[in-house]
C-alpha cells in the first residue's frame, strides 16, 4: 500500500467516524490516531481530552494522554489536523510550537493554574490538571507526541531529551508518513533500534539453537545496571503487550528482587530466573572474549518484566535519588529468541505464553489468539444483514481479528471490485475486538471496567469469554454475533444521541455511554422480570427504535448529572468513572421505564427458545466442520503426528488410539464423534508446540 492510498483511507476513516458520532473531523482524527499509537503500543489506555486556551500570554493546547502505570510515564498528544485531500507538509518551527503549547499545558497545571477555577470542573482538562499535581511525584518521563496527516519536511522524528521540573521529557513526531511505515510493517509498530554499546557495550552471548532460518536463539549476559538504563530509555515499550499489562495491573515493584539487590547483588545471577526476549534482528561481533550481541532490532521483553522494572526502580530510587542502588555487581542472564519480522507479530505472543507458563498470567492474557476471535471473524464474512429500508441487498458487519484486515482485503482488488466490496462491507460497520469487549463489558454492567480504558477493558472480557468458551463454546453462535451487531448499533446510535444534545458540553462521552446503556440494562432487570431487550428487532431493523432512543436520552442526562456530581470523591471524572463505587451510585439512583419501553421488551423465555436452537446449530456446525478439517488430513500426516506425541509423552492410550483410527483415512473414515475428538487432540498437539 502507498503512502497516498494510506493517507486516504486514514481520512476516510476519520471522516466515516465523525459523522457517525455527529462529532468534528478533527476529534475523529485524535480517536484514531489514539487508537493506532495504541496498537503500535506507544500508548496504554489513552484518553482523549481536549482543551485550548490562553494563560497570560501562554498558548496552551491538548488532545489526549496516556499515562503508563508500568513505567509511570505520562504520554500527551497533540494533533495538527488538516482533512485536506492533497497532502500538506510542516516543518520543525512548526513542531516546536505545538510541542510548546503542550509544554506550557503541562507547567501551568503543575503550578495549580488550571485546577484553580480557570476551567469548569465539568470539562475534562480540570480533572487532569488535578490528576497531574497529584501524579507529579511518581512521573518518571514525560513523552509528548505530535501527530500529523501532513508530512514532516525534516527527517529527524524524535527529538533530543529535554527536561520539564527535572523530569525527562522526549519529543516524538509522527507524521503521516510514520504512521503509513507502522502500519505496513508485520507488527504493527514502529521500529525500535536498542544500540548496547549505549549502555555499557555489547552482551556477551553464546549461540544457542536455530530452525531452518525461521529462528535462532543465544544465551546473553546483561549488566544489571545496562538493563536498567535500557528500560528507563525506552520504558514499556520494550514489554511484550500482554506482559505490560500484566506488570501494571500486579504492581512493578518485587520484595524478594529487591532484598537481593540491596542485600546481595552478587548472588542475583543464581536467585532470578533472568529474562526471556525477542528481536527481529541482531548484530553481532566476534571479540578475543567471544561472540557479542552489539544490538537489536524490535526488542521485546516477553517474560521477566517485573525484573526488569524493579532493577530500574532500584537505580532510579524513590525518594530524591538517596535510596539508589549500585546495580555494578548484578547480572542477568537473558534468553534472546531472534524471529523474522514476518513472523514475530505471530510468534512473539506464542512465546511469551509459554515463557510465562510458570507465572500468574492466564490464558485470558494472550487472548488475541483465540478461537473465539476466528469464529466471529467467519461470521462477520458470511451472514448479511436483512436489506435496509430502500434497498434490495444485505451488507456484512466486518470483524477485524487483526488491524489492517479491512484494508487489506481491498488490496488486490480492481477498482471494480473494491466498489462492490465496500457496498457489502460498508466502512462504517466495522467492529473490532476492542469494540467486542467494550459493548459487552457494558451489557453485563461492568461501564466501570470499560473506564478503564480499551486494553484493561479487553483483558477483563477476555477473561469471562476465556472461561466460557471452556465450559460450553457453543453458546458463541450466530446469535450471539447478530446480539453483538445489535448492541454495537445500540452504542453507536447512544454516542450520536449524547453528541446531539443541548445539555452536552463535550468531554466524558464515552463514559457517559458504558453507563447510560449499563444502567439501561440494570434498569429492565429490576423493572421488568422475566423481560429483555428485543436485540433481534435492533438487528433485523439495523436501527433503534424512537422509544429506546427516548429512553436512552433521558438516561443519558441523569448519568451525566451524576458523573459529575460536585460531591464526587474525584476530580477527574474519568477517573471517577473507573471506581465500583461510581457504578454503584449509578446503579442505586432511580429512574423509571417509560411505559412504551416496557411493551417493547421481550419475553426471555423466547429468547430463550432462540438461543437453545442457536447452540444447537453452532455445534452441528462443529461437527461438520471437524469432519471436513480431519479428512482433510492424510494418513502419513496423522502418522508424524502421533510419532511426535507419542516422543513427547503428551498423550494417553485412548488418544493415541483415536489418532490410529485417523491414520487410516481415507481407507476408513472416523465417526462424527471420532471426528470431533482427533480435531481436539490436533488442536492440543499444536498449541504443544507440533509444527
Amino acid at each position: 500500500m502507498t503512502l497516498e492510498e494510506f493517507r486516504k483511507d486514514l481520512l476516510e476513516n476519520v471522516r466515516v467516524r465523525a459523522e457517525s458520532n455527529l462529532d468534528f473531523n478533527r476529534v475523529g482524527f485524535v480517536e484514531d490516531v489514539g487508537e493506532r499509537l495504541s496498537d503500535a503500543e506507544e500508548f496504554v489506555d489513552f484518553v482523549v481530552c481536549r482543551f485550548e486556551g490562553v494563560i497570560g500570554k501562554k498558548n496552551l493546547k491538548l488532545d489526549g494522554y496516556s499515562f503508563d502505570e508500568a513505567d509511570n510515564s505520562l504520554a500527551l498528544l497533540i494533533v495538527d489536523y488538516s482533512n485536506d485531500d492533497d497532502v500538506p507538509s510542516f516543518n520543525t518551527a512548526d513542531a516546536m510550537k505545538a510541542f510548546g503549547m503542550l509544554r506550557a499545558f503541562v507547567e501551568e497545571a503543575l503550578k495549580g493554574k488550571l485546577s484553580d477555577g480557570s476551567i469548569e470542573e465539568s470539562q475534562p482538562a480540570h480533572g487532569f490538571a488535578c490528576d497531574l499535581m497529584d501524579w507529579q511525584a511518581k512521573i518518571t518521563k514525560y513523552r509528548f507526541y505530535l501527530v500529523s496527516d501532513g508530512l514532516l519536511k525534516s527527517r529527524a522524528k524524535d527529538w533530543p531529551e529535554e527536561h520539564l521540573n527535572g523530569v525527562g521529557t522526549e519529543f516524538h513526531i509522527w507524521d503521516v508518513a510514520r504512521l503509513h511505515t507502522a502500519y505496513i510493517s508485520a507488527t504493527g509498530r514502529d521500529e525500535l533500534i536498542v544500540d548496547f554499546n549505549e549502555f555499557g557495550g555489547g552482551l556477551p552471548c553464546l549461540k544457542a539453537a536455530e530452525s531452518k532460518g525461521d529462528y535462532q536463539a543465544y544465551l546473553c549476559m546483561i549488566p544489571g545496571a545496562s538493563l536498567a538504563q535500557v528500560y528507563e530509555t525506552y520504558g514499556s515499550r520494550l514489554l511484550e503487550g500482554n506482559v505490560r499489562t500484566f506488570l501494571s495491573i500486579k504492581g512493578k515493584v518485587n520484595a524478594k528482587i529487591q532484598v537481593t539487590i540491596r542485600n546481595q547483588p552478587e548472588m542475583f545471577f543464581a536467585y532470578n530466573n533472568g529474562i526471556a526476549a525477542t528481536a527481529e534482528d541482531v548484530v553481532i561481533e566476534q571479540s578475543e572474549a567471544g561472540l557479542k550481541i552489539v544490538s537489536a532490532k524490535n526488542l521485546q521483553i516477553v517474560n521477566g518484566g517485573q525484573t526488569t522494572a524493579s532493577l530500574a526502580i532500584a537505580a532510579r530510587g524513590t525518594t530524591g535519588k538517596k535510596d539508589a542502588v549500585d546495580l555494578s555487581l548484578v547480572m542477568v542472564q537473558m534468553k534472546l529468541s531472534v524471529l523474522p519480522s514476518e513472523k514475530a507479530g505471530e510468534l512473539i505472543p506464542a512465546i511469551a505464553r509459554y515463557s510465562n507458563s510458570q507465572n500468574k498470567v492466564s490464558d485470558a492474557d494472550f487472548f488475541a489468539n483465540h478461537p473465539f476471535h476466528i469464529r466471529l471473524e467467519e461470521f462477520s464474512r458470511r451472514i448479511f444483514t436483512p436489506p435496509a429500508m430502500g434497498t434490495q441487498y444485505g451488507t456484512h458487519w466486518f470483524y477485524e481479528r487483526a488491524r489492517g484486515q479491512f484494508l487489506n482485503e481491498q488490496a488486490k482488488l480492481t477498482p471494480a471490485q473494491k466498489r462492490q466490496f465496500l457496498i457489502q462491507n460498508p466502512r462504517a460497520q466495522m467492529l473490532t475486538k476492542t469494540d467486542i469487549a467494550k459493548i459487552q463489558n457494558t451489557w453485563k454492567e461492568f461501564p466501570h471496567k470499560v473506564s478503564l480504558g480499551a486494553q484493561k477493558s479487553f483483558m477483563y472480557f477476555s477473561e469471562l469469554v476465556t472461561k466460557n468458551w471452556t465450559s460450553d463454546e457453543s453458546l458463541f453462535n450466530e446469535e450471539y454475533f447478530k446480539n453483538n451487531v445489535a448492541l454495537a448499533i445500540l452504542f453507536r446510535k447512544t454516542e450520536a444521541l449524547i453528541s446531539n444534545q443541548d445539555w452536552y458540553q463535550g468531554g466524558y462521552r464515552a463514559n457517559i455511554v458504558t453507563y447510560t446503556l449499563a444502567k439501561l440494562h440494570n434498569m429492565i432487570s429490576e423493572q421488568a422480570l422475566g423481560k429483555q431487550m428485543d436485540l433481534r428487532a435492533i438487528w433485523d431493523k439495523q436501527s433503534v427504535s424512537t422509544v429506546v432512543q427516548d429512553q436512552i436520552t433521558i438516561i443519558a442526562k441523569h448519568v451525566l448529572d451524576l458523573l459529575t456530581d460536585e460531591d464526587r470523591p474525584k476530580d477527574n471524572v474519568t477517573e471517577w468513572a473507573k471506581m465500583q463505587l461510581c457504578w454503584d451510585s449509578v446503579k442505586e439512583f432511580e429512574i423509571p421505564l417509560s411505559t412504551e419501553m416496557l411493551n417493547s421488551l421481550q419475553d426471555i423465555r423466547e429468547l430463550m427458545n432462540e438461543s437453545k436452537k442457536a447452540s444447537e446449530n453452532q455445534k452441528q456446525d462443529n461437527s461438520i466442520t471437524a469432519q471436513i478439517a480431519v479428512i482433510a488430513v492424510d494418513g502419513s500426516e496423522w502418522t508424524r503426528m502421533r510419532d511426535w506425541a507419542i516422543k513427547n509423552n503428551l498423550l494417553n492410550p485412548k488418544e493415541l488410539d483415536l489418532l490410529k483410527v485417523a491414520i487410516q483415512i481415507p481407507l476408513k473414515i472416523p465417526s462424527e464423534k471420532q471426528c470431533l475428538l482427533i480435531r481436539k487432540i490436533q488442536e492440543q498437539l499444536i498449541s504443544d508446540g507440533y509444527i
